[in-house]
């Protein structure tokens, strides 16, 4: 399902029950959020590294209100029959988009990441959850940017750095073509370097980072991973001032060189691997409160005096938007086999 995060979003669907099966009981359908915060392979003791969330929960049978039908699940109904029951579940505003952790060459288990299940089961009421009665549904959370984000400059940004073992200052400035950037789109930087020190510049790196945090966790602890980078020889002397030019493109990493990288999560296992789009906040939400992992961009441009000198860094963010599709909204899933579907 895709959508715009700044708006309200409710995921619709249909459930067949079997009324021989239901009797006097209640058939309820549930929204559940999966966040995975450790590696599968660390965990021991019968302790494990995922919370879990139920986000949305309504009674489906007997219908208790009324529910203003799609035309998908018209369709739908049509065809499975009058034990077909539609149903609506809200995605509140504090849940993360589904992400997934892109495994290393050393990792074999499931890494970090967010998943969404929706869940169909019987119970005499709604905390009465048996593994029997139990249908699941994987579904994912998949962002567009709003209107407001394609509306912003192009991303720039100025440094003015000293240091404290040679006189002067060094000037960096870098500017991208756009704000906003699609998976394999070149992203062409342009740095102006002014070396107003006593020093020599020696070389200059540039990075496009991807930077992961778990506000709800620790709002101040930002994780960065390089998806690539150049690095060239620069001998910019005293005074001297040079400008460049680099092209870098956001793509998927070699596994077995990088790993550790968010990727949008896919349903299925042979499904092609994307960079993780820009967690793009609804501007009611704070961050602090985010329920999952936030994820943003950076060029970083890095110049190096040397190694008792320092360096000058400069990181100057950018959006990464993934095309959804179209068919993706519309896209029907079935509930996993179980007594209630």
């Amino acid at each position: 399902m895709t959508k715009p995060i700044d708006l309200d979003y409710a995921y619709e669907g249909v459930l067949v029950l079997d009324p021989n099966y239901v009797q006097a009981r209640n058939v309820y359908v549930q929204l559940a959020l999966s966040f995975r915060f450790g590696r599968e392979e660390d965990e021991s003791m019968g302790y494990n590294f995922v919370k879990t969330m139920h986000l949305s929960t309504s009674q489906l049978y007997p219908p208790v209100k009324d529910i203003t039908t799609s035309e998908i699940q018209r369709n739908l109904i049509s065809k499975l029959g009058n034990f077909a029951f539609p149903f609506v579940l809200e995605f509140p505003e504090l849940a993360s988009p589904t992400y997934s952790m892109m495994q290393g060459w050393e990792d074999s288990n499931t890494l970090m990441g967010v998943e969404y299940e929706v869940m169909g089961f019987v119970g005499n009421n709604i905390h009465d959850m048996q593994t029997r009665s139990i249908s699941k549904l994987m579904i994912r959370r998949l962002m567009e940017c709003p209107t407001r984000v394609w509306d912003v400059t192009p991303s720039e940004g100025t440094l003015t750095r000293t240091f404290l073992t040679c006189s002067g200052t060094v000037n960096l400035e870098a500017s991208l073509n756009s704000h906003v950037f699609f998976p394999e789109e070149d992203i062409i930087v342009k740095v102006s370097i002014r070396n107003y020190s006593s020093r020599e510049i020696k070389r200059i790196k540039v990075k496009l980072v991807q930077l992961s945090e778990v506000p709800m966790f620790n709002d101040n602890q930002i994780r960065d991973k390089t998806v690539s980078k150049i690095d060239d020889p620069l001998n910019l002397g005293p005074g001297a001032c040079t400008n460049r030019q680099f092209t870098l493109v956001p793509a998927v990493p070699s596994r077995q060189a990088q790993g550790q990288i968010f990727l949008q999560s896919t349903l299925h296992t042979d499904g092609q691997e994307t960079l993780a789009p820009t967690t793009i906040l609804n501007p009611k939400v704070n961050k602090r409160d985010l329920f999952g992992v936030h994820v943003s961009y950076a060029i970083r441009v890095k110049v190096t005096l040397g190694t008792l000198i320092g360096d000058a860094i400069l990181d100057v963010p950018f959006v990464l938007a993934v095309q959804q599709g179209v068919s993706m909204a519309g896209k029907v899933g079935s509930f996993s086999h179980g007594r209630v579907g």
